[in-house]
């Protein structure tokens, strides 16, 4: 069989993705209601082995850490979760195995994280919900404007940061289209040539340079044959929208065009 350029660069591209991440991790915004008085926040997820549930602020973060990908069903609270919480408190509420609170966001930067470990074959429902009584968001980080602060890691090794003085995160954009534009040029990239699907992590970070804005952000994509990968992109993007410039790397591979 003869290797046409394209399938030489495609074979290029899957062999990436044949170094495989042991983590995975998948965001969520959460669905906000009400507010005022004390908190909770209620999370539906599905598990098929061990993953750990990570709140913070208005965001959830849930990061498979043995068996299948574990997949996000909702996130909702009454009001955004603080930095300090008073009273903070965890309780399982469905679920045939077993969920914990593994760290409190009074000592961890404002970040719960819930472990659940599900000992069923197959992919299991698990609900649990968080409460407080007040608290507040003051300390080290900026503040986004809604209560919340932003440009500090996930914790555990999801982890990402694009690091650098002046960088920001997604809620405050210093180009509205920015974030959005680079995303979908890396999922027009990737999608129509491989197939499958590309799920954006976390908020990108971005950087005013002039009148382009640079971006740098995370996503897990899964190709049409069922191969998984983790990509870093990185994107310049002019001040009307257009992307200038984008690139993105497989499992901390070779950066690609």
């Amino acid at each position: 069989m003869k290797l046409t350029p394209a399938k030489f660069y495609a074979l290029v591209f899957l062999s990436a993705f044949a170094v495989q991440s042991s983590l995975w991790a998948q965001s969520i915004n959460a669905r906000i209601t009400g507010g005022g008085g004390n908190g909770k926040c209620t999370f539906e997820v599905r598990v098929d082995g061990v993953a750990d549930v990570e709140i913070r602020n208005s965001q959830g973060l849930l990061q498979t850490r043995s068996g299948q990908q574990a997949e996000w069903r909702r996130l909702q609270c009454n009001q955004p979760l603080p930095r300090n919480p008073s009273n903070f408190r965890f309780q399982g509420v469905d679920g045939h195995g077993r969920q914990y609170l593994l760290k409190d966001p009074n000592s961890n930067n404002g970040v719960a994280v819930i472990r659940i470990e599900d000992n069923q074959a197959g992919m299991e429902g698990y609900t649990g919900d968080i409460f407080w009584n007040g608290g507040g968001n003051s300390g080290g980080h900026g503040n986004n404007g809604n209560g919340g602060w932003y440009n500090d890691n996930w914790n555990g090794g999801g982890s990402w940061t694009g690091g650098g003085s002046g960088w920001t995160g997604g809620n405050n954009s210093v180009n509205q289209y920015a974030v959005p534009n680079c995303q979908r040029t890396l999922r027009d990239k990737l999608v129509p040539r491989y197939g499958g699907a590309l799920t954006t992590q976390g908020n990108p970070t971005q950087k005013q340079q002039g009148n382009i804005t640079q971006v740098q952000g995370r996503a897990f994509y899964r190709d049409g044959s069922g191969t998984t990968g983790n990509i870093e992109y990185k994107c310049n993007v002019q001040s009307n929208g257009n992307v200038n410039s984008m690139q993105f790397r497989v499992n901390g591979g070779n950066w690609q065009q």
